[in-house]
């Protein structure tokens, strides 16, 4: 991170300084337990805590300036700054707005309902065949998240990948004005997060604001398999489309492997080879395909891609007795089936231990219902579906199914019926945290006594 000294920024954040108006910082921290030396520590108020109160605890760790509110400072040790200001959510958002003007690096935004991480990981590693390219860190896509990554860049880097999430109106909007992106990916309009947006057609609407700081010369590139995105239309800037079926650039002789997928382009016989499995992937592949031509790559460069992976999407764990894929990191209805059609690529008896899905509304019983019949559709053998949605399940999907409430109940019903051989797909919306799941596979997948 470039220094910023806090002169430069205190009327950006209509604050109020107090300590030394010289002071500086280099890096930018939430938490006060790991801040570093000339630091800033922004106090940020939670359901439970109020970080604003540990801001002496950031300046005896090393933080040089504190951005805090709704409390006065008491004590400010020497050297050192605290602006207050009325809203340090809003502070963050600001400050990131102005770093960013201060980069040269060329930012990517991507959005979608789902395979966001995964499109960013990709594009990461195409990008990197050629350039020195930065990608979000795990999920830091919000109005919290996306600042900090913003503050780890510099101008060392060419380009910046960075995730942009919502679950409501307008967020998107906010992150685009800290972005300030020059290109974009959006990878779909599903269902997720329905519950607050009401309809796909307002999904659209909340995703499209990822062009809202867009110039003529910036470019969208989209899924062009999409029913909704396909209406995006007569834009001040350029839109590419790409896709499976439709779009300016299809991705053509598509072959699945268990760890990788490749296919052609309608435009050329290179073949494509992307070390990141699921069908998917494809579809997330072509957009990246499409983004990395535009900025200089060829389809040589292209020929051979490593993708270093997001942790917890379709980890693949190989135990003594069985196979564990661990897809636990979040759910949609697009994703479960995506998940469920890479389970079917796999020899062996195939097991889909599925939780419930949120923030899907009105939608929530319909889609369950959908999820429990792909499950069946894709030659599942054994379901356990877990969650206030399982009774449901069940009745979908019928003989080899069963249901529980509760993580400890699938716990032990894992423990009566899995068998040596089988393939275990682990999946569920993240506030069920299925990685729970993981020490007791790992105990029984490497059970020397396994029968």
């Amino acid at each position: 991170m470039k220094t910023i000294f806090i002169k430069d920024i205190v009327e950006k954040l209509d604050a109020v300084v107090y300590g030394n108006m010289e002071a500086s910082f280099q890096d930018v921290f939430i938490d006060s337990r790991i801040v570093s030396e000339d630091s800033l520590f922004i106090g940020i108020k939670g359901e439970h805590f109020n970080g604003n109160e540990h801001y002496l605890d950031a300046f005896e760790k090393g933080a040089s300036v504190a951005i805090i509110e709704g409390i006065e400072p008491t004590e400010i040790p020497a050297g050192k700054a605290v602006l207050k200001v009325q809203s340090t959510y809003r502070a963050i958002l600001d400050l990131a707005h102005y770093y960013r003007s201060l980069l040269s690096v060329k930012i990517i935004g991507i959005t979608g309902s789902t395979g966001k991480t995964s499109t960013k990981d990709i594009l990461h590693g195409m990008l990197s065949k050629k350039y020195r390219v930065f990608k979000t860190s795990g999920n830091y896509n919000n109005e919290l998240g996306l600042p900090l990554m913003i503050f780890s860049l510099d101008d060392s880097y060419d380009f910046a990948v960075l995730e942009m999430g919502m679950s409501a109106p307008l967020e998107i909007h906010n992150l685009a004005r800290v972005a300030l992106p020059d290109y974009a990916i959006i990878t779909n309009i599903g269902l997720s997060h329905i519950e607050n947006l009401g309809s796909q057609e307002n999904i659209l609407k909340a995703k499209m604001e990822i062009t809202d700081f867009f110039s003529n010369h910036s470019l969208l590139v989209l899924n062009g398999d999409d029913p909704y995105l396909n209406t995006v239309t007569d834009k001040k800037f350029r839109v590419l489309t790409g896709g499976l079926k439709e779009g300016d650039f299809i991705a053509k002789n598509v072959k699945l492997h268990e760890g990788s997928v490749e296919f052609t382009v309608n435009k050329s016989k290179d073949v494509i080879r992307l070390h990141i499995p699921g069908r998917h992937n494809v579809l997330n592949g072509i957009l990246c395909y499409i983004m990395s031509k535009e900025l200089g790559l060829t389809d040589q460069d292209l020929h051979e891609v490593e993708v270093a992976k997001s942790a917890m999407r379709m980890d693949v764990l190989k135990y003594e007795h069985f196979t564990v894929i661990n897809d636990c990191y979040n759910a949609s209805p697009d994703s479960m089936k995506a998940a469920l059609h890479y389970l079917a690529q796999f020899k062996g008896r195939k097991v889909a231990v599925l939780g419930t899905m949120r923030e899907l509304g009105e939608e929530s019983m319909d889609a369950h219902k959908a999820v429990a019949l792909a499950a069946k559709e894709r030659g599942v053998d054994q379901a356990l579906f877990v969650g206030e949605y399982q009774k449901v399940m069940v009745e979908t999907f019928g003989e080899g199914s069963m249901g529980v409430d509760t993580f400890e109940e699938a716990q032990q019903a894992l423990k009566g019926f899995l068998k040596k051989g089988d393939v275990v797909l682990l999946k569920a919306s993240r506030g069920m945290y299925f990685e729970r799941f993981l020490p007791i596979l790992e105990e029984l997948g490497g059970n020397k006594e396994w029968k």
